[in-house]
């Protein structure tokens, strides 16, 4: 028998999510041999829940039976299952048509041999970085593979959720090409796998994936538990399962302070990130901040990024029009005012978590010209949503890849604001996820506004809703899955073309768009072009 690595330490768990009724995914966690194994059916009223049943139990039988190299009890197994599974949809005519896909892996003397049919997946995670090691077997998936769109592009696509190889659709054979893709590879001693249901996947990017994961490095069933957290707060639409396994030497990244390089603005020579602490305390002192909150690269005199060691609002309050402020990794419970001309950054994207100290807005933006949020997740909950998550009064600020979840409101905008959303991330708030105020000019554009508007039975809400005479430009966003219909539009000065280039995860713009005052100046039936997919 071949030895499995005994000091992994793994987890597994499977959820409905929020939106299904029965949970067709399953999965294999077998340490002691070390057989791990994603399974998610595909037939809704045709079960998949048996064909992934099915193929669980297919897999623990022959996979369990070490005769044959890793690949060879891989490809038979998966042949097994998807053959019997054409049979039993085909014996049963309420199973007919019954499907699954699954990814498999396999961890024998520290090499690790995965099998993979459909659009689960396998990332391997290591301090820092993240890597998917499956191929998606879907149009889109090809397409994120191959470049020629980014994740986000891919996760918010139309196509998203269709495949183009299962188990169970036809007679298949071990070798039969086209059919099992098998990948080999050693685990790294600080390397982690982890196995998921596109219910994961299609909702939380592989860096949030990541930073889960080294939140929690060797705790997976804390890993495990919080990604699944994770896919329900941003609208838990399918199944969703998760499986890890991390080798002992899987620790988070340890990330140094930055150190700032010579810049043409201040002229200063290169300085060692040892001398920032110091720098942060005298220059705080200084300026009356209480505390060592943050370190600064550059000078007074210029532009200056300043990092932020404890509290964000203490450093805000010290920069200037120009400046940046970077944030760590972290979970922060304040309010932050943002100031003409600062860009609030996430040191790395999706890993940092703002929260409202008092149930109020955690960003507040107030008159003020070219400031910026970047990177960050605000985050409320069911319990206890903050109610806006964000709110513009007037200005001009720029809003880009912020996650927001769990508030009354996502996004809301008065006064004579021209705020600028690109990129976001607006899902699962009670209220919709943008609220447009009289007057109003946003720029909304390249978004996922999802799931919102189902806080109060009775009191559905939409995805994005417009105040009278409120004019945003939205285009390329996917306004999809909200309580009532994507967009409210309370005005009287409807433009087509303002609202119609979105996605509306299939309908046409003029069941997607509701109208709560009719145009005076066009009939209803000329407000859209006739068969318009978004």
């Amino acid at each position: 028998m071949m030895s499995v690595r005994t000091q992994l330490k793994s987890a597994a768990a499977s959820d409905m999510g929020r939106r299904r009724t029965n949970n067709e995914d399953r999965y294999l966690h077998d340490a002691e041999h070390g057989i791990y194994a994603v399974v998610d059916g595909v037939g809704g009223h045709a079960a998949g829940e048996h064909a992934a049943e099915t193929a669980v139990e297919v897999l623990r039988e022959r996979l369990t039976r070490q005769t044959g190299t890793p690949e060879e009890r891989l490809r038979e197994a998966i042949a097994l299952a998807n053959n019997e599974i054409l049979r039993l949809g085909q014996a049963n005519p309420d199973w007919a048509g019954m499907a699954c896909v699954l990814t498999v892996a396999v961890v024998e003397d520290d090499i690790v041999t995965v099998g993979h049919v459909g659009d689960s997946r396998l990332y391997l995670a290591r301090p820092g970085e993240i890597r998917k090691v499956t191929q998606d077997h879907s149009p889109v998936g090809e397409r994120e593979d191959r470049g020629e769109i980014n994740e986000m592009a891919a996760m918010r696509h139309p196509r998203r959720n269709e495949i183009y190889r299962d188990l169970g659709s036809r007679e298949r054979s071990p070798d039969e090409p086209g059919f099992i893709d098998i990948e080999r590879f050693p685990l790294p001693v600080d390397g982690a796998l982890l196995l998921c249901s596109d219910g994961l996947s299609d909702l939380v990017t592989s860096q949030e994936i990541l930073t889960t994961l080294e939140r929690s490095a060797q705790d997976p069933e804390a890993a495990v538990l919080a990604l699944i957290d994770a896919a329900n707060l941003a609208g838990g639409k399918d199944n969703i399962t998760v499986l890890v396994v991390a080798s002992p030497g899987f620790r988070p990244k340890i990330a140094g302070a930055p150190v700032a390089s010579a810049s043409p603005l201040v002229g200063k020579s290169l300085i060692r990130a040892s001398i920032f602490p110091v720098l942060g305390l005298l220059f705080g002192a200084a300026a009356g901040a209480g505390g060592m909150y943050w370190f600064f690269q550059g000078s007074p005199e210029g532009q200056k990024t300043l990092t932020v060691v404890s509290a964000i609002g203490p450093v805000l309050l010290q920069a200037h029009s120009g400046d940046t402020v970077l944030i760590p990794a972290g979970r922060y419970r304040e309010r932050l005012e943002m100031k003409a001309g600062v860009t609030i950054r996430a040191l790395e994207a999706g890993t940092v978590t703002l929260t409202s100290p008092d149930g109020g807005p955690v960003i507040v933006a107030r008159g003020i010209v070219n400031g910026t949020v970047e990177g960050v997740w605000i985050q409320g909950s069911l319990e206890s949503p903050v109610n806006p998550a964000v709110l513009v009064d007037s200005g001009s600020p720029a809003l880009t890849q912020v996650r927001i979840t769990g508030a009354g409101t996502g996004i809301e905008i008065r006064g004579d604001a021209a705020p600028s959303i690109r990129d976001s991330r607006i899902t699962n708030n009670l209220g919709p996820g943008i609220d447009v105020g009289a007057t109003s000019r946003p720029v909304i554009s390249g978004n996922l506004i999802a799931a919102n508007g189902a806080g109060t039975p009775g009191s559905l809400r939409p995805g994005v809703e417009v105040r009278d005479q409120g004019q945003p430009v939205l285009k390329d966003n996917g306004i999809i899955d909200n309580a009532a219909e994507a967009i409210w539009i309370h005005s009287r000065t409807y433009h087509a073309p303002s609202y119609e280039e979105n996605f509306f995860g299939g309908l046409s713009p003029k069941k997607a768009i509701r109208l709560l005052e009719l145009p005076q100046s066009a009939p209803a039936e000329k407000k859209t072009r006739s068969g318009r997919q978004g």
